[in-house]
């Protein structure tokens, strides 16, 4: 037994032994430094593990921050937002304590960055630099980066390290997706093994569906900075504008099998918009990179892959305000060490890489900070000449009858600093007019004009190789009415923030019914809520027109009727539910005094008939694609309220599919589904439910003979795969059939097999390349992301509360859909000329022509509803998910009306 004197004897040892690890860990990571303070904690010291031996938490990420804070006149932590998971979103500024006593002087002169009118900022000026690590959760090694670059700025006593905190503000933002990191490094704590396990095939190495790449809502924050869905990224992009970093980096991780990557990007993939000296100012940083990872012999690349041309991304959005903002990417090890076709990839080695180049950036805009500070100004002055150049000199936006959509694109528009004006007065631009309070115009000669093109207007590529989406505008994909303006125009007031309607029940108390229109966005919200407080709702099949004490008042397909007959509750508490569901809402209903309308239906008609509360479940689980159920979820919880159901697909053999009406299959694979789970779905179907189906799920629904419809083509290639010819459209027999039955007169672009000699001789005309244009070629028939137009029915259930026929369509797979044979379940058809925005082959936009874009079928007494594409794309295509959430309610009401095939 040992004595405590003994203990006492050997406390200096452990000492020795802990200091002597300690430099070790230093020496890795710091190879030149010489003077650090012993007072400021490692990370090692303060979480009790060396970096790279163990996924560090969130929590411990920012409590690290915070003690340097407490500990360092250096460094500040704020809190700038939470997580939808609770999690804290910091920023740790590093910079000398004389700096951090100026902060807001410092702070303002940088603002001035942005006036053209105003002189470039002084050599004595400190450069402002943001590094932020992680966006995508499951990159593991950057946040781990973040902690030793913290601590390194905290503690270094060398000269240039003291240099770089007089000439800098570095802010460091350590984790970009808490909840993503959190859920990845639990992941591979949990199958952390001692010793480590190389093996690509071992469970740390492999996470499971959703994974940690994204956030909560299983949402890609690297695709989110112009859209603003996530929170994370509401938050962070208002600490971007309270400064517009000079530098500005984002730290990423890729495949296993490849070195370190970082910009310059392909020429090719450079933003159109963006001017070319601001690129070449990313080369000049990239030489220090370059020479800090050949210090320590690390490989790398440059000048390939990755797109640079939307502001979508972490590293393309600072460019849109004059930052010299690239993309970092390091070899993935995935765990702590893993087999890669380079030897050995340890989790140390990947950490060593991103903190190697987060100095070399400090370095290089240190240097370089005068040509940059310069870059930054040319660019203001840049982006406000071409928009005085431009054709169009103001776009206008907005719609009298959807308040709630109008502010919410007026809500982004402020959150990106555009500047946005009253109208005048009403304004008539082509077919369209924009009243006066209910729209807005903005100008494009403004300093932020390149964000605004951004915002508005399409961008037609002619290149092939992208990897993501090609188009980006928003205001197609909101479905608000706009319009350019390219002669002299008037603007009123500027504004300076959004407003939201105070939603109230016109009238008072009624003995007989209330009514609502349904063209507002939020009708949606102001219909569930009123189900879920179990209050009757019916809805108008036909449109009709009240009299008021202003005169006649038109209403729409859609319109919510509320009649107080029939009610479970008094008519006192009827109208307290309604005026607390209109301020939650913020829509109005308006009082009637009687069913006998002045035109069209009177509101006891058999055409307004009676909602269902939907009760819904997502299928879940791995096969699916996470971002398609995430986006359902999402969008479920954030505008309904709706607690959706995430029902795993292992557990759709086991469930009692009778507790659900609505049952929604984003797009991914069914394979899980044995013979009798779908025989089950069927039946659940036909009894009633409503199912709805997105991209490829359709296609599978579709084969499995769910429904009767017929696709045209599917994509078995996966996402953004080549288009490829339906089994069931496999012989041009069976596409004339179908053709003479559609009696349609089009042509099957998706053209069937060829036979015999002709074949063998096509199949060589169309294959033969040279293997060095393989992706120039292949690349060259992916849809990513483009836009399409439809033609909607804008009197069928599915959109009512629309009223624009056109209906723009993100397209980003290859499932494409022959119109119904039930000529009036065709919802959308894409039109004869479908292509509007992005990138698409030819052959592709030939096959999308005149498919459907959205069908609604009935099966029995159910429906199932087939979406070609994915209506709820990443959260901001607000124009199509409300078809979707339409879907939730209405379908039922189709087959009623549809007629006779």
């Amino acid at each position: 037994m040992k004595t405590k004197h003994t203990v006492i004897k050997l406390f200096p040892l452990l000492i020795f032994f802990w200091a002597q690890h300690v430099n070790a860990q230093n020496s890795y990571y710091f190879p030149n430094a010489k003077n650090l303070d012993n007072s400021i904690p490692t990370p090692e010291q303060f979480l009790g593990y060396p970096i790279g031996s163990f996924f560090t938490r969130h929590d411990e990420v920012v409590a690290y921050f915070k003690q340097l804070a407490a500990v360092s006149n250096r460094v500040h932590v704020q809190v700038i937002g939470k997580t939808n998971e609770n999690r804290e979103q910091i920023i740790a500024t590093v910079t000398s304590p004389e700096n951090y006593n100026r902060l807001e002087q410092i702070r303002q002169e940088h603002l001035n960055q942005v006036d053209p009118s105003k002189p470039v900022l002084g050599n004595s000026s400190p450069i402002v630099i943001l590094l932020g690590y992680g966006v995508h959760g499951n990159e593991t090694s950057s946040t781990e980066a973040s902690l030793l670059a913290g601590y390194y700025l905290a503690a270094s006593q060398d000269a240039e390290t003291l240099r770089w905190l007089k000439e800098a503000v570095i802010f460091i933002d350590p984790s970009l997706n808490p909840d993503g990191r959190d859920r990845a490094a639990n992941w591979f704590n949990a199958y952390h093994s001692e010793p480590p396990v190389a093996d690509p095939l071992d469970k740390e190495h492999v996470e499971q569906w959703p994974a940690g790449r994204t956030n909560h809502y299983f949402t890609d924050l690297n695709r989110d900075w112009l859209s603003l869905v996530q929170v994370e990224s509401r938050n962070r992009i208002e600490f971007f504008h309270q400064w517009y970093p000079n530098v500005q980096i984002d730290f990423h991780e890729q495949g296993a099998n490849a070195t370190y990557y970082f910009e310059p990007s392909p020429a090719r993939h450079y933003s159109p918009v963006i001017p070319k000296f601001l690129y070449d100012e990313v080369i000049a940083l990239s030489k220090y990179n370059a020479q800090a990872l050949d210090g320590i012999g690390s490989l790398y690349f440059t000048k390939e892959g990755y797109d640079n041309l939307s502001p979508i991304y972490g590293s393309t959005y600072p460019k849109f305000y004059g930052a010299i903002a690239a993309t970092y990417e390091q070899a993935s090890s995935r765990g702590i060490q893993q087999e890669s076709s380079n030897g050995l990839l340890t989790f140390q080695f990947t950490i060593r890489n991103h903190l190697t180049t987060s100095f070399s950036t400090i370095r290089g805009a240190v240097a370089e900070k005068a040509n940059f500070f310069k870059a930054q100004k040319d660019f203001f002055k840049y982006a406000l000449n071409e928009g005085r150049k431009d054709v169009t000199k103001a776009f206008v936006f907005g719609d009298s009858s959807d308040v709630t959509l109008t502010q919410n694109f007026l809500s982004l528009l402020l959150q990106h600093h555009v500047q946005v004006y009253e109208l005048n007065g009403n304004l008539t631009v082509g077919a369209t007019t924009f009243t006066k309070g209910k729209a807005y115009i903005v100008p494009s000669a403004q300093p932020n004009y390149l964000i605004v093109h951004s915002l508005f207007e399409d961008n037609i590529l002619d290149d092939s190789i992208y990897y993501d989406n090609t188009a980006w505008n928003v205001i197609e994909a909101y479905g608000l009415k706009f319009g350019k303006i390219t002669g002299a125009f008037a603007k009123g007031n500027e504004v300076t923030a959004a407003s939201v309607a105070e939603g109230t029940v016109e009238g008072g108390l009624s003995n007989y019914a209330y009514i609502a229109s349904y063209t507002d966005y939020n009708a949606t919200r102001a219909l569930y809520s009123l189900l879920d407080k179990n209050i009757l709702v019916k809805i108008a099949n036909k449109p009709f027109a009240i009299n008021t004490a202003a005169g006649k008042r038109p209403y729409g397909y859609g319109t919510l009727v509320v009649p107080v007959a029939g009610q479970s509750i008094s008519a006192d508490s009827l109208y307290k539910a309604l005026q607390e569901v209109t301020a939650s809402a913020h829509i109005n209903f308006t009082t009637v005094a009687t069913g006998y309308n002045i035109e069209g239906i009177d509101l006891g008609s058999s055409n307004i008939v009676t909602v269902r509360k939907p009760k819904v479940a997502i299928a879940f689980g791995q096969g699916i694609t996470s971002s398609e159920a995430g986006q359902v979820w999402f969008l479920l919880s954030q505008q309904l309220n709706l607690p959706a159901t995430k029902l795993d697909l292992s557990s759709f053999q086991r469930a009692s599919l009778n507790r659900y009406n609505v049952i929604v299959l984003p797009g991914g694979s069914y394979n899980a589904f044995d013979k009798e789970t779908v025989e089950k779905l069927k039946t659940w179907v036909n009894d009633g439910g409503t199912l709805i189906t997105f991209q490829t799920a359709s296609a599978w629904a579709i084969q499995q003979k769910i429904v009767d419809e017929t696709l045209k083509a599917a994509a078995f290639a996966g996402r953004g795969g080549e288009l490829q010819p339906s089994t069931q459209q496999a012989s041009s027999q069976q596409n004339a059939a179908f053709r003479n039955r559609q009696q349609s007169g089009r042509e099957d672009t998706a053209a069937a097999p060829a036979s015999g000699q002709n074949a063998d001789k096509q199949q060589s005309a169309e294959t033969r390349q040279d293997f060095a244009r393989k992706e120039e070629v292949e690349g060259a028939k992916r849809i990513n992301g483009a836009v399409f137009v439809s033609d909607l029915d804008t009197t069928n259930p599915l959109a009512y509360g629309i009223t624009s026929r056109k209906l723009f369509i993100n397209k980003n797979g290859s499932t494409i859909l022959w119109p119904s044979k039930n000529r009036y379940a065709t919802v959308a058809q894409y039109t004869d000329k479908p292509f509007v925005n992005g990138y698409a082959p030819k052959v592709s936009i030939s096959s999308v022509a005149n498919s459907a874009a959205i069908i609604s079928a009935n099966s029995g007494r159910g429906n199932v509803v087939l979406f070609a594409d994915d209506p709820t794309y990443r959260g901001y295509w607000l124009g199509t998910s409300r078809l979707f959430l339409n879907a939730l309610f209405l379908p039922n009401d189709v087959g009623r009306f549809g007629g006779q095939q």
